[in-house]
């Protein structure tokens, strides 16, 4: 009776190489953060190319806390500014 044991070698090798979902991990420690805001008119999620930090941008304006080491690209992108517009200095 080979079929059984077959079956039972196919479960056992699909459960060792089954893909665990993530666990829930604490937000990224972000360092030297710089509030950025996002000048585009839709949301935006982008990867920190450094870090590997996702970052969401809701809407137009949005500031959010950025990595100072995924901060340089972001900026050469001209999408985004360091203050709100209207309330540079």
């Amino acid at each position: 009776m080979s079929c059984c044991g077959q079956k039972r070698q196919a479960w056992r090798k699909s459960e060792v190489t089954r893909v665990q979902p993530p666990s829930s991990s604490s937000p990224p420690v972000l360092q030297n953060p710089s509030v950025l805001y996002f000048l585009g008119e839709t949301s935006l999620v982008i990867k920190g190319t450094v870090t590997g930090n996702t970052y969401l941008f809701a809407d137009r304006n949005t500031g959010l806390s950025v990595d100072e080491r995924d901060l340089p690209e972001f900026m050469t992108m001209g999408i985004f500014k360091t203050t709100l517009p209207g309330q540079e200095k």
